[in-house]
């Protein structure tokens, strides 16, 4: 269902306002009772020049059927973590996705930091120096 609204208050611009079943979209569907989307189609009616109501068919949002592999990280990619290289330049070096750089940058990197500063190591480090945190944390 779709609202059209033009607005008195909004200078003539149009509204367009979607639901579907008992959703109301604005950014994320919000659900209303049969009686509460009355009162709020009535509040509309009554704030606005002209609301037109109509059903619409939602896009569907699903990819498909799609397989997820896990790749280990290797002390290699974990160095890089550390480089002040964006997640983007990362992403196409390690041929990891943007959110898989980022997951992991907010994770390794901090605890890793910690761990280098109670051993007494200093950026930039060695990749002997990553192994051996892994090691010691067992994350490999």
């Amino acid at each position: 269902m779709y609202i059209w609204m033009n607005a008195l208050k909004m200078k003539g611009m149009r509204m367009r306002i979607l639901t579907k079943e008992n959703y109301v979209d604005f950014e994320a569907p919000i659900y209303m009772t049969e009686d509460q989307r009355k009162k709020f189609l009535a509040f509309m009616k009554e704030e606005f020049i002209y609301v037109e109501i109509g059903e619409v068919e939602e896009k569907s949002k699903e990819m498909g059927e799609r397989t997820i592999t896990n790749k280990d990280w290797t002390p290699y990619e974990f160095s890089l973590l550390l480089s002040p290289e964006t997640n983007e330049e990362l992403s196409a070096k390690t041929d990891r996705s943007m959110m898989s750089i980022k997951m992991m940058r907010g994770h390794f990197v901090p605890e890793f930091m910690v761990w280098a500063r109670k051993k007494g190591y200093s950026l930039p480090v060695k990749l002997e120096v990553i192994e051996k945190f892994l090691q010691e944390g067992d994350k490999k």
